[in-house]
């Protein structure tokens, strides 16, 4: 049988007798074994890794990676749990056998297919949908929101993920895929800015995402993450890249100019959801609420 996927960091057992290394040279240490019939290049230095590798060498031509692998390799944000996954999963279409190997999760299912850096793994839109029987609604919504970003060069739509979950009727977790899709936006930058954005909106109107704000002049001041425009509040995650002194000069610059024009901001920091939100939510909904006497006022 063709192999599908080519590595640059190793090979089948066959492959590598054909490229002409010896039996010797292929029991040294310059190679490891992840997996029978492959041999990976020890200088990757990572188990996880190198399973992978072998994974991706002995994968039948009509194979292809799903589920967390294929979040993986697309770049979607996922919880550290499955960021440091050992196991890879590797999917087969309908008729053919599942891979059945250590540390392999084989699944038989059809999928639509994409080619990413020479490897076959299921569409973004497909492995939204098998992520819902991993991740937590929250979770799953941060991917949702990471897909439909308009700084993703090619965003997929609400509509698309919604056909997606609708062609897999029988697939784990649909219920979580249905409710997370009720959830999505567009304007989320981070999945920390999707918990922030889900933290609130249970508990007040639903805020705008990415409003822009200007003073009296047209000159630009500032995009807040979350904000009610009428009542001139706004809420901001603050994320650990803005500790460089220069950074947060900047941020208290753009703070007390859109105080200046009237705004009140909630600047909320992981360590603020570490409770689960619980006191930001209660200090956000405080401040909603004195905005509001405001503007009645």
């Amino acid at each position: 049988m063709m192999r599908g996927m080519d590595s640059p960091h190793g090979f089948t057992l066959r492959a590598a007798l054909e490229r002409g290394y010896s039996d010797a040279e292929l029991r040294s240490m310059a190679f490891t074994t992840p997996a029978r019939g492959a041999r990976i290049t020890a200088a990757i230095g990572d188990e996880a890794r190198a399973l992978f590798e072998a994974v991706r060498v002995l994968a039948a031509d009509d194979q292809f990676f799903s589920h967390s692998t294929a979040a993986r390799i697309h770049g979607m944000p996922l919880p550290i749990r499955l960021e440091r996954e050992g196991r890879v999963h590797l999917a087969s279409p309908s008729g053919r056998a599942r891979m059945r190997r250590p540390g392999v999760v084989g699944h038989r299912i059809r999928a639509e297919v994409a080619i990413v850096d020479g490897m076959r793994v299921e569409s973004r839109a497909d492995t939204f949908v098998h992520l819902a029987g991993m991740l937590t609604i929250e979770e799953l919504v941060a991917v949702g929101d990471w897909l439909v970003s308009p700084t993703r060069v090619e965003p997929l739509t609400v509509e698309e993920l919604t056909e997606a979950v609708r062609r897999f009727g029988k697939a784990r977790g649909l219920n979580h895929a249905r409710r997370a899709l009720m959830l999505i936006r567009v304007g989320a930058e981070s999945p920390r800015e999707t918990l922030v954005r889900l933290l609130v909106v249970g508990a007040l109107p639903e805020p705008v995402l990415q409003h822009r704000v200007f003073d009296a002049s047209g000159t630009f001041i500032a995009r807040l993450d979350l904000s009610w425009p009428r009542l001139k509040l706004g809420v901001e995650y603050d994320g650990e890249h803005h500790a460089e002194p220069e950074q947060r000069a900047r941020d208290q610059e753009r703070l007390q100019r859109l105080r200046a024009l009237g705004w009140h901001i909630v600047t909320v920091t992981k360590h603020d959801l570490e409770d689960g939100g619980r006191r930001k939510l209660a200090e956000i909904e405080a401040a909603h609420r004195r905005c509001s006497n405001w503007t009645a006022a």
